[in-house]
């Protein structure tokens, strides 16, 4: 008889679920599957069937996560998949498969791979640990499907669960991939960390749920046939399934002891998973039991080591175990067939005999540390000796410490801090074993506050910040005090708390002239004045802190110091004399090799050209910083940002079809609530702008749902503002504007940002007939609020003329200085309806030529744009005034649209004269592979050619592609997922 079935018994709808999760993966889709299921439900076994079924040319990577503990292993699945990746095709060959043939942050994971690049151990080097595994499976997918499976994410690490995170969230990057998690639900408390993250990868589109039941009557029959090779009897399959409930992993069981009609059966599931190892012979008990201490895979030379048995009489006691089907052989370990099997069997010990087994691990651990998988030995040892802490307090300090220290060398942060706090527990049962390892509490809450700040554990963070500070006098420790409170106002601005920004005033004021980390405390404050923004005091904080870097010989916060002044006075209006000093800095952070302070540079730079009008400008320097990012491998961590602004700049020019390109692709990458709810008002707004009311209504709705007051910046919320007013005229709602403008000036957080607050004034304009108050609140506050660069006066213009148009006063002459402001910025929105408007007064007051003139001028940009509500109100006026739109006199031929190629599609066409794939067009254009292909197709089929070579010949023979390059919305992002656009 078989112990388990050769016939997997009622998993055909599952199977079929996988199968087409697989091929829409092959076909270039997204694609996960997160399987949940009881323990013994046969979670492990489908995934098995499915995947003998696969083509034997697909790559099959298959990790588990280990229980150990509270904390768990860190990335022990992704260990264990470049370990077998690696026994596959050898070490070179996966090397060659990573960026620049160099392992990178992998070596942490597996040091047979090669050292990391750098000793660097912050958040940088934990992305681009992430991004070199997803370069990784993205190599393996170019070359064949890619089946990769996680399994028992219930016991995972917080630090495997944030790459898994990672890889299904950014599977749009990476074809061919088919993502597989498994997990026991029944294991998943209501509040675990584990349960939070499955749940948001739930949420994300691709992202299929298959919930494994158990087996009905005739499905347990089926099961039964196979494991007997026969038709069972009826009454052996009743009384099967009734004891079983239809858990396979105990009709095994069952069927195991003879559960046959009238038998004596187990009186429990306990009793009846450890009832096959009763049966042997007391010795294979014993190491069966000290195996099951050991975790679900123990090796062969540990496991002689604790039993103190050689290798033949070792061999001896476990052959009846491996006979019996209750641990398999898997190399040179050993495992158990069900973690539920360990799980009952160390059940069963007493306390004195886990207690023991525990210190024989720990004791043949730290004799023979080799005896532990490679990259484990810390953490194993710390495992074992935390379960004898009360026994052996010193043993378990120290060995928690260097467990600390191994994993914040693999870059588990969320672990790294778990295991500090068993650091600070067992502090007072072992002072000399701290004075021994040249520690002290301090500085180990310290590194347990950082660690929880890296992992994004904000609560816990704030916990030990408040414990920290208990321990101290800020008056005789300023600086740890003045650190402590910095990372409180970080964590407090991360949480939506109040107090950030005192928190970190008082950590400027008290930390000491000369302390080494006082320009990265003033830097930080900088960093928050700067977003609230408090400009005066931002450009005060920057220049104290430009001093005290230069001071200390700190290049890099030197650096941060200088963009953050530079930024800061750019924004006042001085941006020619500021753009040369972003540049000073940039070099300061290149000439360090330092990626944040240089993304910074970035980010400020095209930030504050985009405010001043200058898009091209604003969307090169995006580019560059894209650029930057992909050589540092963090493309996906800083990318975003520098991927929005080049769609933000594309928006105000009219480029909405490459912009929506670039927003959607985005939005396919499932990226984190804020920065998605931030590209929703944007794409929002283009599908209002073209009268896509439920898309632009759903943004709204998500955008509201994650932006409020007292969280979000102005620079978040009131865009969306100004989106959601926008919309409620659109469906008619007047009303509903009103009350947005009334309750946003209502608020003082609003009052200093002129940036964002002029659009917003232009709004309450439009609507202030509507309400008694309005018209005098707006007029108060704009006669008070600064006009910084072209943008601002035109908003301004555009301001006046409204407040007239309101009042009955309407001039076409004020309005037509509005479109020539809106004309010299390129923003063909903004021109088109103050050239509107113009008609409108012209019409008013008797002058239909000029009217019509306007008119058609904004029909005509509006068709460019695919504007349909402009469009609307043109036609409706024309109508209303009887003004002729179709004089040939006034026709327009679309620029940029040769041999109907749309702009889009030449810019594509550019790339396919230059030799690129559709993926290399996908990740230079920021859109997806389908989308680039759609691209390459529709110009085949408009140039009359049936080839990329044929539409190269001919691109450069009529003169679509010119020698010279490419001009502003032709080039666009490369590849990255996006945060909002915030310096």
């Amino acid at each position: 008889m078989a112990t388990t079935s050769t016939v997997l018994a009622g998993r055909e709808e599952e199977l079929t679920a996988l199968t087409e999760a697989f091929q829409r993966a092959c076909g270039g889709r997204p694609s996960a599957v997160l399987i949940a299921g009881e323990g013994g439900v046969g979670k492990s076994r489908l995934v098995t069937e499915f995947a003998a079924q696969l083509p034997a040319s697909a790559w099959q990577l298959t990790g588990a996560c280990l229980e150990m503990g509270e904390t768990g292993l860190p990335f022990a699945p992704f260990t264990a998949i470049l370990r077998e990746l690696v026994r596959t095709i050898g070490l070179e060959e996966v090397r060659n498969m990573l960026p620049n043939g160099e392992a990178g942050e992998l070596g942490r994971l597996l040091p047979s791979l090669g050292r990391p690049d750098s000793a660097d151990e912050t958040d940088l080097a934990r992305a681009r640990l992430f991004e070199q595994f997803l370069a990784l499976l993205q190599a393996l997918g170019q070359r064949a499907p890619v089946l990769l499976v996680v399994e028992d994410v219930h016991w995972a690490d917080r630090s495997s669960l944030d790459l898994l995170r990672f890889i299904i969230r950014n599977q749009q990057s990476v074809p061919d991939v088919l993502a597989v998690a498994t997990y026991r639900g029944d294991r998943l408390g209501p509040a675990q960390t584990v349960r939070r993250l499955l749940a948001e990868m739930e949420r994300m589109a691709w992202a299929q749920r298959i919930d494994l039941g158990r087996l009905t009557k005739s499905e347990v029959t089926t099961q039964l046939r196979g494991l007997l090779g026969h038709p069972p009897a009826p009454e052996l399959s009743e009384t099967i399934y009734r004891r079983s409930e239809g858990n396979p992993l105990l009709v095994e069981a069952l069927l195991t002891c003879g559960a046959g009609p009238g038998e004596p059966l187990p009186s429990s599931i306990r009793d009846l998973l450890v009832a096959p190892l009763e049966r042997l012979a007391e010795q294979t008990q014993s190491v069966v039991r000290a195996a099951a201490v050991g975790g679900v895979r123990v090796g062969h030379a540990l496991l002689a080591e604790v039993t103190g048995l050689d290798d033949p009489a070792l061999s001896t006691a476990l052959r009846p175990a491996v006979a019996s089907n209750l641990l398999v052989v898997e190399g040179d370990s050993y495992v158990f067939r069900h973690a539920l099997i360990r799980e009952v069997i160390e059940g069963e010990l007493l306390p004195g005999e886990r207690s023991a087994l525990h210190i024989r691990y720990g004791e043949a651990l730290q004799r023979h540390p080799h005896l532990a998988p490679p990259g484990r030995g810390a953490l194993e040892l710390a495992h074992h000796w935390h379960a004898v802490a009360k026994q052996h307090p010193r043993r378990a300090f120290a060995a928690a410490w260097d467990a600390a220290e191994s994993a914040e060398a693999s870059l588990a942060y969320a672990e790294q801090s778990r295991i500090l706090e068993t650091v600070l527990d067992l502090w007072d049962q072992a002072p000399d074993v701290a004075r021994r390892l040249g520690i002290d509490r301090s500085s180990v809450l310290d590194k347990a506050i950082q660690a929880a700040m890296l992992s994004g554990e904000g609560g816990h963070g704030m916990t030990l910040i408040a414990t920290a500070l208990a321990d101290i006098d800020p008056a005789d420790s300023p600086g740890r005090a003045a650190q402590l409170l910095r990372h409180r106002g970080e964590l407090r601005q991360a949480l939506g708390q109040p107090g950030a920004v005192d928190d970190l005033r008082t950590a400027a004021r008290i930390m000491p002239p000369q302390h080494p980390d006082r320009p990265d405390v003033l830097n930080t404050l900088t960093h928050r004045l700067l977003t609230i923004p408090c400009d005066e005091e931002g450009i005060a904080i920057a220049t104290e802190a430009i001093r005290a870097a230069h001071t200390a010989g700190d290049i890099r916060a030197e650096a941060v110091a200088s963009t953050n002044l530079a930024y800061a006075r750019a924004r006042t209006g001085d941006l020619d004399r500021q753009l040369p000093h972003l540049a000073q800095a940039r070099a300061k952070a290149q000439s360090i090799h330092d990626p944040a302070a240089l993304m910074h540079t970035f980010r400020c730079e095209a930030d504050v050209l985009q405010g001043a009008g200058r898009y091209e400008q604003a969307a090169e320097s995006a580019r560059r910083g894209l650029a930057a990012a992909s050589r540092a491998g963090l493309l996906r961590t800083f990318g975003p940002t520098h991927a929005a602004n080049v769609a933000e700049a594309l928006i105000a020019t009219g480029h909405w079809d490459e912009a929506t390109e670039i927003l959607d692709h985005s939005l396919e990458l499932a990226p984190a609530p804020g920065f998605r709810a931030y590209l929703l008002v944007l794409r929002g707004s283009i599908a209002l702008a073209r009268g896509d009311l439920p898309l632009a209504e759903s943004a709204a709705d998500f955008a509201y749902g994650v932006f409020s007051w007292g969280i979000s910046d102005a620079q978040d919320l009131l865009p969306l503002i100004c989106f959601a007013s926008d919309l409620a005229l659109a469906k008619g709602n007047e009303a509903q504007a009103v009350a947005h403008v009334e309750q946003t000036l209502a608020r003082n957080e609003a009052m200093s940002t002129p940036r964002y607050l002029w659009p917003l004034l232009v709004l309450g304009a439009r609507v202030a007939h509507a309400s008694p108050t309005l018209p005098a609140a707006l007029r108060e506050l704009a006669a008070g609020l600064p006009v910084i660069g072209p943008v601002q006066q035109a908003q301004q213009l555009t301001f006046t003329a409204e407040t007239a148009r309101v009042r009955g006063s309407s001039q076409p002459s004020a309005w037509d200085r509005c479109a020539t402001a809106w004309g010299e910025l390129h923003q063909p929105h903004q021109q088109g309806l103050a050239l509107l408007r113009a008609a409108e007064a012209a019409a008013e007051a008797g002058d239909r030529q000029a009217a019509a003139d306007r008119l058609r001028t904004a029909r005509h940009l509006a068709d460019l744009l695919g504007a349909r509500g402009l469009l609307t109100d043109i036609e409706q006026l024309a109508r209303l005034a009887r003004l002729p739109l179709n004089s040939p006199s006034h026709e327009h031929r679309s620029p940029g649209r040769h041999h109907g190629l749309t702009p889009r599609e030449h810019e594509v066409l550019h790339l396919v004269a230059d030799g690129r794939t559709n993926r290399e067009i996908a990740e230079e254009l920021y859109i997806s592979t389908k989308t680039a292909s759609v691209h390459v197709s529709n110009i085949l089929a408009k140039l009359g050619v049936s080839g990329r070579v044929q539409a190269a010949t001919a691109a450069y023979r009529l003169g679509l592609v010119p020698p010279e390059g490419r001009s502003f919305g032709v080039r666009t992002a490369q590849h990255s997922p996006p945060p909002p656009s915030h310096p």
